[in-house]
């Protein structure tokens, strides 16, 4: 099935300013794993009553979606999260936060409707209609189906980056926890790491338009630097610069240099390879050792020069290769 999408902005990335609230009922809702009802039905496909038709057997019996996960499980997490969300009470009941309520079930029903490919078995708001159908009495918040759409799958994939980001976030500040209970240090570096990786692949992989997910990245990148305050305490995590990431023009700058480099060496060794087999072949035994050994010096005093000029400052090796690089210079641990 073919969807009209949407370009995510601004607002639908508000969610990620309270990520720890949302994350909680994501863990809540997704330890269902069975259709809750008041009735014990084997053989759904054989009742038509009220009870049965208003529930999320409706999937089952009529055969609506068929996606990664089953899509009467899929309605029965996301009822758990609807109702969290309908009844969450708030100090200030602004327009933002309900906005930042109907971003992130967008992005969740996005995430769970996805597939590999683009041919999705319902659309997003296609599945919230069938919801609206099945209980028209319990799914009756009326600005919700306006804020549903559906992501291009890039842009997809750029949220759940964040998302990840977010949640390696709370796996670093779990491990200062843990250090300062234990005495036990490791899995904090172990995860700083990680979190670079992670950042600097989104950055460099976000395709077409990625204003507003960079400026969701920026956020996220502030929100770990307050992490800093903890490197007094933690055993494994005691420089600051651990938790600094660099912006996104920086992360792209050396990105870019660090192809450029790739694309100039790989030409530059054919033509001296050329030379040292034609000097091979063309002089004699002692002028061949002698000739060959100058030219070697050469060709390596001039690719030398060469390779120092343009890996100026670049300190990120290819896009998916080990990294050796400044940021995690500042000690052994």
């Amino acid at each position: 099935m073919k969807c009209d999408t949407k370009k995510p902005n601004n607002e639908s990335y508000g969610f990620f300013e309270e990520f720890d609230y949302y994350e909680g009922i994501v863990k809540s809702a997704e330890k269902i794993n069975s259709v809750v009802t008041n009735f014990i039905l084997e053989n759904p496909e054989e009742y038509d009553c009220d009870e049965i038709v208003k529930s999320c057997y409706y999937f089952l019996i009529h055969n609506i979606a068929s996606t990664k996960e089953s899509p009467h499980i899929i309605c029965e997490q996301f009822k758990k999260i609807y109702n969290l969300l309908k009844y969450r009470t708030r100090t200030v009941d602004s327009v933002k936060h309900k906005n930042n309520d109907y971003a992130f079930m967008n992005y969740w029903l996005n995430d769970k409707l996805s597939d590999n490919n683009n041919d999705l078995p319902i659309c997003v708001k296609g599945f919230y209609k069938e919801l609206v159908k099945i209980d028209g009495e319990y799914f009756n918040i009326p600005t919700l189906e306006e804020k549903l759409y559906n992501m291009e799958k890039h842009d997809l994939e750029n949220m759940k980056n964040l998302y990840e980001l977010y949640n390696i976030k709370n796996k670093i500040s779990t491990a200062i926890s843990e250090e300062n209970d234990t005495g036990k240090g490791a899995s904090c570096s172990t995860y700083t790491k990680e979190c670079y990786a992670k950042y600097r692949d989104a950055i460099i992989n976000c395709l077409d338009g990625c204003f507003d997910f960079y400026t969701a990245l920026m956020d996220f990148r502030n929100t770990l630097k307050a992490f800093s305050y903890y490197t007094n305490t933690s055993i494994s995590c005691k420089y600051k610069e651990l938790f600094e990431l660099p912006d996104y023009e920086t992360v792209l700058k050396e990105h870019k240099s660090g192809s450029f480099r790739r694309i100039i060496t790989l030409p530059l060794l054919f033509p001296l390879l050329g030379m040292f087999f034609m000097f091979i072949y063309s002089d004699t035994a002692f002028e061949k050792i002698k000739s060959t050994k100058n030219m070697l010096f050469g060709a390596r005093e001039r690719s030398n020069e060469l390779l120092s000029y343009i890996s100026d400052n670049d300190n990120i090796i290819g896009d998916h290769e080990e990294y050796s690089i400044g940021y995690y210079s500042v000690g052994n641990y």
